[in-house]
């Protein structure tokens, strides 16, 4: 199978393949390993919310691939492909020729770079409700995050209980290595184009490395804990936790991303793409 394919996972089943994920996914063909195959949750078509009010509403993208274009057109040139489970920031609505529905997405890469915005078809396009992105156990204070880099598992407590646990994916090491020590959240987003992508006004000795440039719109539910633009996120172009792989984040499940989001301080509305903090508020996170 090529990338971008999809198949059918008919079930899954654990055997030995290497020491952090032993994870195999059955299809009508046969098994194979989990590691860059991703269990997507595939919708019906979406319909088309016309007015998405002042602010506008978060979405999800609700099939497996999308195409972002230029404007509200399916002939209108390609800017990015998205992917299923990322998210997006819709402000503006269109019909193109058609009568087909379309939604402006916000794109928080530079401007100067691909513009700050997309068009993707609304039928592609999942709104995601209020309750979705409420916050857990909101008065609950006494919340911490501890990773475990050696056995790349993250946990969360409240007080001395343990309320949940995901692999992770931590940096690779060197420039990319996950920083240790006493950190907190600092800042949420929904939604974030993480990338290195060069633009004109770069200078030359700030452009990363071609064989690792990365360019990764919608990276949802990021939970940031330093200022160099290291957090917690949703995942979703593998599906290989438990061993260091990353540019220095920690990688999780899009699922667990969603969760500690909503769960960590600082506290924010629907209609806040930033929820900034500082650690007097933010919850602590301690990686060793």
């Amino acid at each position: 199978y090529a990338r971008d394919e999809a198949i059918p996972i008919l079930g899954e089943t654990l055997a030995p393949f290497s020491a952090h994920n032993d994870r195999w996914y059955q299809t009508d063909e046969g098994y194979v390993h989990s590691a860059w195959v991703l269990p997507m949750r595939i919708y019906p078509l979406q319909p088309f919310i016309e007015d998405v009010g002042e602010w506008g509403i978060w979405g999800e993208i609700s099939q497996l691939t999308t195409e972002a274009r230029t404007a509200p057109s399916p002939n209108a040139p390609r800017k990015y492909r998205f992917y299923g489970s990322t998210v997006f920031h819709v402000i503006e609505t269109a019909r193109d020729e058609e009568g087909n529905g379309w939604y402006k997405v916000v794109d928080d890469y530079p401007p100067r770079q691909v513009g700050n915005h997309q068009w993707v078809p609304a039928r592609d396009v999942r709104r995601i409700l209020r309750a979705e992105m409420a916050p857990i156990r909101p008065f609950i204070g006494d919340k911490r995050i501890e990773v475990d880099l050696q056995g790349q598992v993250l946990t969360c407590f409240e007080g001395d209980t343990i309320t949940f646990t995901t692999l992770v994916a931590s940096g690779l090491g060197g420039i990319h290595a996950t920083p240790t020590g006493e950190r907190c959240v600092l800042l949420k987003q929904a939604s974030r184009h993480m990338a290195n992508v060069p633009y004109p006004e770069m200078e030359e000795e700030d452009q990363p490395d071609p064989a690792d440039i990365f360019d990764l719109p919608g990276i949802p539910w990021n939970t940031f804990f330093d200022l160099q633009g290291r957090a917690i996120h949703g995942t979703y172009w593998h599906n290989d936790f438990g061993i260091r792989r990353s540019h220095g984040c920690l990688n999780v499940p899009v699922d667990a991303a969603r969760w500690i989001y909503r769960w960590v301080h600082p506290i924010g509305g629907y209609e806040d793409a930033f929820i900034r903090s500082d650690c007097r508020v933010g919850t602590p996170i301690l990686i060793t």
